[in-house]
């Protein structure tokens, strides 16, 4: 199963890449890639989460926990302890990308993906 989440997450990030690609003008494709990325940290969480603890987090704001909670048991390297900064960014942003209509730019965009990046890649050499 945690395969199935972290293959969900790699789609999450390819579709927001794909949305942040297209020839569309305005501001909207942006706030949509990055809610795509942002899915992507969160679902990848969730592969780490099922594996070690067979759990997911039950509202968004149970990630940070749980991967702090991954780090304290040894699961994850504690060289990864920063990286519950991105699933709280990530988190942070959900909000006003899905919910409030914040302006997302192209450079907004892309800082979310190199974070997503990274997150992902920590997470499938742990996968």
């Amino acid at each position: 199963m945690e395969k199935s989440h972290f293959e969900q997450a790699k789609l999450w990030l390819e579709g927001a890449k794909y949305i942040a690609d297209l020839s569309l003008e305005g501001k909207d494709k942006y706030a949509v890639a990055v809610s795509m990325a942002i899915h992507s940290i969160i679902k990848a969480n969730d592969a780490l989460t099922f594996k070690f603890m067979n759990i997911t987090a039950k509202r968004h704001d149970d990630a940070r926990r749980l991967f702090e909670d991954l780090i304290k048991k040894n699961f994850v390297k504690a060289e990864y302890t920063n990286y519950k900064n991105i699933i709280q960014d990530a988190i942070t942003n959900k909000a006003k990308a899905e919910y409030r209509g914040a302006f997302f730019s192209k450079n907004d965009f892309e800082n979310m993906e190199r974070k997503a990046e990274k997150f992902l890649n920590m997470a499938e050499e742990i996968v």
